[in-house]
């Protein structure tokens, strides 16, 4: 095909407005080996994206398609862009570059970070100023023996000899020194990095204790509280996990990853991402959770207050960058023996580059990063609940991390783990319990002289759109009474869901059956209609809405029961009434907050339509001469719902059963078991003549229960197996009888289901 090439700035007014040196630059353009288009421009200084659009037309009314966008930080740089075959158009295609001073990108069709490349201009100030950092380093490790005080006196004379530097200071944050370079550029110095080889302390914090020592956030013990938002999962499954931090410190991030990816997230691992991935990030889409282990250090702002960087594993190179770096987007971190700087983080590049969903979920395991600026700038960007901590943590600090994730997805990985295993939990419930068991410590070895508590993670909410829960959970399954406009038999399904997503976007199956769902009410749980004929299995609730994903199943066990009725009598009589019942109920326990003790409560159960039985009668009996009294036929019984209107006490040959299951007791009580039927009897007599006279009566049989006082249905408590029993009383004709096998249920909870 013929592909021609040209390059028309469309934002020349924007560029104008900014006094930009020059529109972009054709450098080259042509095929590549493996088919793709390579076209390479020059963008010129402030510019802050750039766009490859195509047209089969030059016509001014032309439909340009935007293809592929990179954003920039707004110096001079080449940009090249690669279009694959496939995405172009038979015949002539012309394409151009447009560049722009916004910092959203437009909407573009191709999101391949390998179709797109930059590179920046290299200019002589900032290599002086990373020269300066490392001479600053250096002077670090030549002056460590010095009591810090002094140290840093002499680091920040130092500093301020350089005619580069503007002003100096220490951080009244992590006390460090930090200063700022005559173009606005951020530096610090990062103290040596908290680790040590001994084993973590124990956290046997009983109470929940705020911090006198916190600068940042005093007082920050107090349970979460979600206002009167509705509980929503994150408005995005997009789930990045990051490690900036040295290869000895715990990586974290990929247990994490796992587990999100385990629960429909989709995840994004970064080892030492670079500033380029970062803002690439939320590019296509909004961040729902982020887990980040990286240092934070302080700095002075150029207006005197005092804020963090996130400190990147990425060496600052001379010229990239700079136009971010000069707004205070970015800073330069030195770390003593490191031959160059890192670049840092800072609140102004979350803001500008970073989207994050509603009730998103952010924890950054970083030294200080609970200081209000950078905690504050994660929160104007959408993110529902951001934690860090608020002193200088150690290498253990990603342990109380883990205990967040692992509670919030109920993953039953990381200690203290709980036997049975727990369910997922809203985040009010793992803050609750986190703090109470002062958890949110980081449990890494104390300084040796150190005064104060171990830095605590903090958390700072959004204020409308707070983090709830990261999966839905159900807690129990209880019956629920007939309403007037509701005649049928229901169970109520607790636990945490989110609203009400619509009937096309959400399910709740049984045994893998769709239920019908009679009302989702978000504070009260999710109500359905029992069918007449349950399903053997779990019970399970499923979203596709924001994003694709499953609660915990709840097994509900079932038991199928063959009661016989004996009735012996008279001659031989004989009349069985044989029952298959089936009941069922949620037995499997709950609890309301981690490490909670399982809740046993009585579950409620009746019949439905789904019992048989059948009578049958036998037997003969001479009462005196000449008569015999015959019993023969029967009944077949069936069993209905007992809360629809067909129950209106006219029903025969009807099964009924109902009654509690007490697990915390071994036993089933009440236990309710209703039958009647009938048989017939015939009766013949032998006239003197000779002639015999036969009547035909049919007789009824009931069964109303187990006897009186009722007797003791056990289950055994390890596997809820029924167990067997035969009961027996005499009567004036001869006995009654009732006699049942232990039944193994089914779908009884085993040591894989959450509590």
């Amino acid at each position: 095909m013929n592909f021609t090439l040209i390059l028309i700035c469309i934002t020349s007014l924007a560029l104008a407005i900014l006094a930009l040196a020059d529109e972009p630059r054709n450098l080259g353009s042509g095929f590549e080996p493996d088919g793709k288009f390579k076209i390479e421009v020059a963008i010129p200084e402030g510019s802050k994206q750039a766009v490859l659009e195509i047209s089969d037309r030059l016509e001014p009314e032309s439909s340009w398609r935007k293809m592929i966008g990179t954003q920039s930080e707004g110096s001079a740089a080449t940009v090249t862009f690669w279009l694959p075959e496939q995405v172009r158009p038979a015949g002539h295609m012309f394409a151009r570059v447009s560049v722009s001073p916004d910092d959203d990108l437009p909407t573009v069709e191709l999101h391949d970070s390998n179709l797109c490349q930059i590179e920046y201009a290299t200019t002589n100030g900032s290599q002086r100023q990373l020269d300066i950092i490392s001479f600053a380093t250096g002077k670090m490790t030549e002056w460590g023996d010095l009591p810090r005080a002094q140290s840093q006196q002499m680091l920040i004379s130092w500093l301020l000899e350089q005619p580069e530097v503007a002003s100096a200071s220490v951080s009244a944050i992590s006390d460090s020194v930090s200063f700022l370079f005559k173009d606005g550029t951020i530096g610090m110095l990062m103290n040596k990095p908290r680790f040590s080889n001994d084993p973590p302390e124990s956290q046997t914090i009983s109470s929940a204790l705020s911090d006198p020592f916190s600068p940042i956030a005093p007082g920050n013990a107090k349970a979460f509280d979600a206002g009167n938002s509705t509980i929503e999962l994150p408005g995005s499954n997009l789930a990045i996990t990051s490690f900036s931090l040295e290869e000895h410190f715990p990586n974290s991030g990929p247990v994490i990853n796992g587990w999100l990816s385990a629960n429909q997230y989709n995840t994004h691992h970064y080892s030492s991402p670079t500033l380029a991935e970062i803002m690439n990030w939320s590019a296509s889409q909004e961040i729902g959770v982020m887990f980040w282990q990286s240092h934070g250090c302080g700095y002075r702002k150029p207006d005197g207050s005092d804020a963090v960087g996130l400190v990147t594993r990425q060496i600052a190179t001379q010229g990239q960058y700079s136009a971010m770096l000069k707004s205070g987007e970015l800073g330069l971190a030195g770390e003593e023996g490191q031959p160059a700087p890192f670049y840092t983080i800072n609140a102004g590049f979350v803001k500008n580059h970073l989207r994050f969903a509603k009730h998103s979920l952010v924890v950054v395991d970083a030294c200080f990063g609970a200081t209000a600026d950078i905690a504050q700038a994660f929160i104007d960007q959408g993110v529902g609940s951001y934690a860090s901590y608020d002193w200088l943590s150690g290498n253990y600090s990603g342990t109380p991390c883990l205990k967040i994730f692992d509670r919030l997805l109920g993953m039953n990985q990381e200690p203290p783990i709980s036997s049975p295993k727990e369910r997922p939990f809203t985040f009010a419930a793992v803050d609750w319990w986190m703090d109470v068991r002062g958890y949110y410590y980081d449990p890494s070895p104390k300084y040796p002289d150190q005064n104060r508590p171990n830095a605590k993670l903090i958390w700072k909410h959004h204020p409308t759109q707070p983090c709830h829960l990261l999966k839905p959970s159900i807690m129990r399954v209880l019956s629920e009474s007939a309403y007037d406009n509701e005649p049928y038999s229901k169970y109520l399904i607790e636990g945490d869901f989110g609203a009400d997503p619509g009937e096309t976007k959400r399910a709740v199956e049984w045994g893998g059956v769709a239920m019908k769902v009679v009302r989702w009410e978000p504070d009260v749980g999710i109500t359905i209609r029992v069918p007449s004929s349950p399903p053997v299995g779990a019970i399970q609730v499923k979203l596709n809405d924001p994003f694709p994903t499953v609660s915990n199943p709840v097994p509900i066990t079932q038991w199928t029961v063959p009661f016989k009725y004996e009735i012996t009598g008279l001659g031989s009589k004989k009349v069985v009434m044989d029952l298959n019942v089936k009941f069922r109920g949620d037995i499997h326990g709950s609890r309301g907050v981690p490490e909670m003790p399982v809740q046993y409560l009585p579950t409620a159960f009746s019949n439905m339509a789904d019992c048989t039985g059948t009578i049958s009668a036998s037997g003969t009996h001479q009462p005196e001469t000449g008569v015999t009294v015959t019993w023969s036929g029967g009944s077949t019984l069936t069993s209905i719902d007992p809360n629809t209107p067909e129950n209106d006490g006219s029903l025969q040959k009807v099964i009924w059963n109902s009654g509690a299951i007490d697990m915390l007791n071994s036993r089933i009580f009440p236990f309710g078991l209703v039958a009647d039927g009938t048989y017939v009897e015939t009766t013949k007599i032998v006239q003197p003549d000779g002639s015999i006279n036969t009547v035909h009566e049919t007789i009824g049989i009931g069964l109303s229960g187990l006897g009186y006082p009722p007797p003791e249905i056990s289950i055994n408590p390890l596997n809820a197996v029924f167990r067997g029993n035969t009961l027996t009383w005499p009567t004036s004709e001869g006995s009654v009888k009732i006699s049942w096998p232990s039944v193994t249920p089914q779908m009884a909870p085993d040591e894989n289901t959450q509590h």
